[in-house]
């Protein structure tokens, strides 16, 4: 199916269907919106913010320990006891290690010195139930990627 238009009517046709593709997106982001706020009246849940800058370590040779300092945020809406975990995986288990812990706290901030040369995740956990709230992670990246070396025998 095929459309003749002039010039004057293709201009006002492609102006009116961006006009309206607009509008649906903002009614539907809306309607979203309204869906949201409507979910946090009614659960009395704790929301947590939490965050660690740079979320990217960057080594200069594949396998190289990255070195960085990570500044971690967290806020809650809710005052309590929290720890501040990394989870780390050994062979066949996973393993938490406690770096610090807040009594009777709703955010704080931390610089940690983040050496790896691998992703560590990090957990933030409720002390008083031992669940984990929220996480994240450093990923760890390099400039150049591994290559076989190739050797050269020299005399002198």
């Amino acid at each position: 199916m095929s459309f003749k238009f002039s010039k004057g009517h293709a201009k006002k046709w492609l102006l009116l269907s961006c006009l309206f593709a607009g509008l649906t997106s903002s009614v539907a982001a809306e309607i979203t919106q309204e869906k949201q706020v409507q979910q946090l009246e009614k659960s009395p849940e704790n929301h947590v913010s939490f965050s660690a800058q740079p979320a990217n370590c960057i080594a200069l040779r594949y396998g190289r320990t990255c070195y960085a300092n990570v500044k971690i945020n967290w806020t809650s809406d809710i005052k309590q006891d929290y720890c501040l975990l990394i989870k780390q995986e050994k062979t066949a288990r996973t393993v938490q290690q406690n770096i610090k812990c807040w009594k009777s706290s709703n955010g704080n901030e931390i610089i940690f010195n983040f050496e790896s040369n691998k992703k560590i995740e990090f957990q933030l956990m409720s002390s008083k139930d031992k669940q984990v709230i929220a996480e994240t992670a450093v990923e760890v990246s390099w400039v150049h990627e591994a290559t076989p070396r190739k050797r050269r025998w020299r005399i002198f």
